[in-house]
């Protein structure tokens, strides 16, 4: 049987400035989902042909990868109701109603921004990753990760059935309930986590991850004593795995 081709996505990490240093949201994803059942991972979804309007050309920071970029953003506002972005006089209630017709495919998201004169142009966000699935699975993405800063937190999380619960945490502390076994996620997810745990701060990881030059990681399984083992390029064992 041929490989499933990847299919192009985009994640985000909403990260905010917290006195125990960076903090950022993760959702749980239901324990009956097809893909990541019962895991812990940053808001995000596959890119869809929308993401790619030529209509979003001015309305997007300078972080290369717009389509990812679009759908990062998109799937934040769908999933959470989180916009960021300036709403210029927008109410609550206007924007709940768009996501609403958004979430039941009744308009598009660059329809939500055109309509609304939403403009993510000065939102800060930094393009830093890139994780391919590994050979094999059933369901295979090759996703864009981005660093999204807020100056602080959304003072609510608006979830969908897609997830059955929403945490703030630091690097620090997720790490530690994830190896107690009480924080479940996905290989990248883990990664990347274990990656901001290298940062002071919201902007000491903004200037970093704006600077780096992203190469695509395509996870690997390694079988050995423990069982599979999924392996990132460095890893001890990595290019013995075809």
């Amino acid at each position: 049987m041929s490989d499933a081709t990847p299919r192009p996505a985009a994640t985000v990490v909403v990260a905010t400035q917290a006195r125990a240093g960076l903090e950022f949201l993760l959702l749980q994803r239901p324990a009956d989902a097809r893909f990541g059942a019962g895991a812990w991972a940053f808001p995000g979804g596959a890119v869809d042909a929308d993401d790619a309007r030529a209509s979003w050309t001015e309305r997007l920071p300078d972080v290369g990868e717009s389509r990812a970029c679009v759908a990062a953003l998109r799937e934040l506002f769908e999933e959470t109701g989180i916009m960021p972005a300036p709403l210029r006089g927008i109410g609550s209630d206007v924007l709940a109603g768009a996501r609403r017709a958004l979430l039941a495919e009744k308009t598009s998201f660059s329809q939500v921004a055109e309509r609304l004169g939403v403009d993510f142009s000065s939102t800060r966000m930094a393009y830093f990753a890139r994780w391919i699935t590994p050979r094999g699975a059933a369901l295979r993405f090759d996703t864009r990760f981005f660093l999204l800063s807020l100056e602080e937190r959304p003072p609510r999380v608006c979830l969908t059935p897609e997830h059955d619960a929403a945490i703030w945490t630091t690097p620090s502390a997720a790490l530690r309930r994830s190896s107690a076994g009480r924080l479940p996620m996905m290989f990248p997810t883990a990664r990347t986590i274990e990656r901001l745990a290298g940062f002071r701060s919201v902007e000491d990881a903004m200037t970093s991850l704006r600077a780096v030059q992203v190469e695509p990681a395509h996870v690997r399984l390694g079988v050995g004593e423990g069982g599979v083992t999924p392996l990132a390029p460095g890893d001890p064992g990595y290019d013995e795995v075809p």
